[in-house]
């Protein structure tokens, strides 16, 4: 994503930085296929997989195209799959 696109809606160079600058941890969880099933975001840097406050959003995918994201849920990183969605 270019800064200059929107975010979220946030269309300010100063406030996408000010987000992306926030989360200070990202995590990222991918199928057998590399498809991009699972992201999260925590604002500690250096936070445990199994605190439970990371940001985490899920993606469906119908054979290769993306077919829907769920989330955000705040949850354990560890446990991701089972989070209510």
């Amino acid at each position: 994503m270019a800064i200059t696109d929107a975010a979220g809606g946030i269309l300010d160079r100063g406030a996408l930085i000010g987000l992306h600058s926030y989360w200070r941890q990202k995590m990222f969880a991918y199928d057998v296929s590399d498809n991009l099933i699972y992201w999260g975001f925590h604002a500690q840097k250096d936070a445990l997989t199994s605190d439970d406050n990371w940001v985490v959003w899920k993606a469906t995918y119908t054979g290769s195209n993306l077919t829907s994201i769920e989330g955000p849920v705040t949850g354990i990183w560890d446990d991701r799959a089972t989070l209510d969605y």
